[in-house]
């Protein structure tokens, strides 16, 4: 126990976690909460720690799955291994350029004159009957 509790501390004293996804999509109160105590969350979440109080049970349940997180600190977790899992699983079209090069198919003068060409052979068969 006295062992557990040291791996506790020394873990919880740390901070600085590198945050490697996308903080954009957290709260300021999220961010703050896993750079501030994301090494002993990640200690907890991966088994390097044993949870010895309620709370810590309960953490690790959520964090699994088995129960929804309700504790700020848990769901902010939660949050962010969902997140890392998704950014890592489709990183390659996360990180893509959805930008039109100016060497398209059709041109704007192109669509313009493609338009009137229809149009001319829309009223053409139009008043043809």
């Amino acid at each position: 126990m006295d062992q557990n509790r040291h791996q506790h501390l020394e873990l919880g004293r740390r901070s600085d976690f590198p945050f490697a996804c996308d903080p954009r999509l957290f709260s300021d109160e999220q961010y703050a909460t896993i750079r501030r105590w994301g090494h002993w969350c990640q200690g907890l979440s991966n088994g390097t720690l044993t949870p010895f109080t309620e709370a810590q049970q309960r953490f690790v349940a959520a964090v699994k799955g088995a129960t929804p997180p309700e504790e700020p600190h848990a769901a902010a977790w939660w949050r962010y291994l969902k997140r890392r899992a998704i950014e890592e699983k489709h990183s390659a079209a996360m990180r893509s350029s959805h930008q039109v090069d100016a060497d398209t198919f059709y041109n704007r003068d192109m669509a313009k004159q493609l338009r009137r060409t229809m149009g001319g052979v829309n009223l053409r068969e139009h008043k043809r009957g």
